[in-house]
């Protein structure tokens, strides 16, 4: 592995997923930009490596204003659609998107397969110090686990491996999706598999679909 240092938790989220690619540096001006939305120690991560995948692609370090967009047509029409505080901070091989509220952490979870949005209502809670929410931001990195950021099919069985070895490895506009949405009525099936461009998969399956909002009290 390449030298990279950063601190306990971001180097132990490396030594499981492994060194980055597809790595695109994020500008200054980016930075400057989220400055009152996302912590510092993101930025410290965002300096070292960019955006760019790990782990031949099952997760992504984001870069938050391309995600902008995609984030803010999910959340139209439903009650977060005004808040300014939201960005997205990382996403999985299957699309799913990390959501990072301002003194408060990961506050949602985006699923485009089923439409879903997790509402994490007692982090959104949270009202934390600069510190605290540091230390949040290397919380989130360091308990990542390669088999939790995995899809199962409809038999519980992993879908990312499978996937990689029919794809192969994902660019950084790149998901894989099911062709037929599964609130269309489509399986959760390996079959029902492909790689698809991230940002018209979540246009598509908003309009689809909807929004469904799943709070979770914990």
């Amino acid at each position: 592995m390449a030298d990279y240092r950063f601190d306990e938790d971001f180097d132990g989220f490396m030594e499981d997923f492994g060194e980055p690619f597809e790595s695109a540096p994020i500008a200054q001006e980016v930075i400057d930009a989220y400055k009152d939305k996302l912590p510092e120690q993101l930025f410290t991560y965002w300096r070292g490596v960019g955006a760019c995948g790990f782990g031949d692609g099952l997760f992504w370090m984001t870069d938050s204003s391309e995600y902008q967009d995609i984030l803010d047509n999910w959340l139209e029409g439903t009650p977060f659609e005004d808040r300014k505080d939201l960005s997205v901070i990382a996403r999985t091989a299957f699309g799913v998107l990390y959501v990072w509220a301002k003194n408060r952490g990961h506050v949602m979870k985006i699923y485009p397969m089923t439409c879903a949005i997790n509402y994490f209502s007692k982090a959104d809670k949270n009202q934390l110090s600069v510190e605290d929410e540091n230390e949040k931001m290397r919380y989130f990195w360091g308990f990542k686990r390669v088999d939790r950021e995995d899809y199962e099919d409809t038999d519980d069985k992993p879908l990312f491996s499978r996937a990689l070895k029919k794809f192969g490895r994902l660019q950084a506009d790149e998901m894989y999706g099911f062709s037929h949405s599964p609130v269309m009525g489509g399986k959760e099936v390996f079959e029902n598999l492909d790689k698809v461009k991230l940002g018209v998969y979540h246009d598509i399956a908003k309009q689809l679909g909807g929004v469904q909002i799943v709070t979770i009290e914990v």
